[in-house]
């Protein structure tokens, strides 16, 4: 091997699904170059290079090796120049008295919503009442769904680590942030513009998770370039089960949605796809946000 092979092959420090880059980011045209170069014999070649065409950003390419939750724990300390988290009692607090005392076991989830700092996720006014076992506003007439709302909904999915989920109605952020830290592979989409783009900043300038996929536009469609889903999960409540979502579950999928006659009164529903044939239950009342747009309200 020659000394300028070796030269320039120890400069590419990460690979990722096929894709060869380096950690400190560079132009899209040169990841497209190495891109051909390492994966020109690879048959989903063509596919993979619209994707990082169109999609995917120097930026985010700077971090999708993360793998690891980008919140302190024993594992992943902060550093020394972040400020502590002084919540992280008020959280473990939340996890032992709102959702274990009240039925919560799934492990996952109760790992991913002892780590997802909710404050972050509402107006600062508000922070210390993030944690309080209620639904809290934020901008655009939305809210964030009380904790246990969140934990119930991640345990009723009944999701394994790794599988692929769409998430309908990003709002506040917080919701997805749990699912990723279940380690989920999300894809998240929310209609009201202002709304996702705070949230888009929020959980990937301030967070760190470049390695969700969050989109702009109308949630009764669901997101069918990606689909099929593993789980699907529904933060608005609409008058019946959208068909485009029924249509983009995988089969042995799930998918869990609040429908209701009436707006704002609904019950949280529980799909089962097998083969051609869908299975519903009944998981009890709740109360969510309108679910809007073509096949909702």
């Amino acid at each position: 091997m020659s000394n300028n092979k070796s030269t320039e092959e120890s400069n590419i420090s990460y690979k990722i699904e096929g894709l060869a880059y380096e950690p400190l980011g560079m132009p899209t045209e040169r990841v497209i170059r190495l891109n051909a170069k390492f994966s020109k014999n690879d048959p989903d070649y063509s596919q993979r290079q619209e994707i990082i065409r169109h999609l995917i950003t120097p930026a985010e390419l700077m971090h999708r090796t993360q793998k690891s939750s980008p919140f302190a724990s024993a594992a992943n300390p902060a550093k020394p120049n972040e400020q502590a988290d002084i919540y992280a009692y008020s959280r473990k607090r939340m996890v032992k008295e709102q959702l274990i005392a009240r039925g919560i076991n799934d492990e996952n989830v109760l790992r991913a919503m002892a780590a997802v700092p909710r404050h972050l996720f509402v107006n600062e006014a508000l922070y210390p009442t993030a944690y309080d076992d209620r639904p809290l506003p934020i901008t655009c007439g939305q809210t964030i769904s009380q904790p246990y709302t969140v934990a119930l909904m991640c345990q009723m999915l009944m999701a394994e680590r790794g599988m692929k989920v769409l998430e309908i109605g990003t709002g506040s952020g917080y919701q997805a942030a749990v699912l990723r830290e279940m380690g989920l592979k999300v894809f998240s989409v929310e209609r009201i513009k202002e709304l996702y783009t705070n949230t888009k900043s929020l959980l990937t300038t301030k967070l760190g998770y470049y390695d969700m996929q969050l989109f702009l536009s109308d949630g009764t469609l669901g997101l069918d370039l990606f689909a099929p889903y593993d789980r699907i999960i529904v933060a608005a409540g609409g008058p019946s089960i959208p068909e485009a979502l029924k249509a983009q579950m995988t089969d042995n999928g799930i998918m869990l949605i609040p429908v209701g006659r009436e707006k704002m009164a609904q019950n949280l529903i529980r799909v089962f796809k097998i083969g051609n044939t869908y299975r519903e239950e009944n998981l009890g009342t709740t109360t969510f946000v309108d679910l809007i747009g073509k096949q909702g309200w």
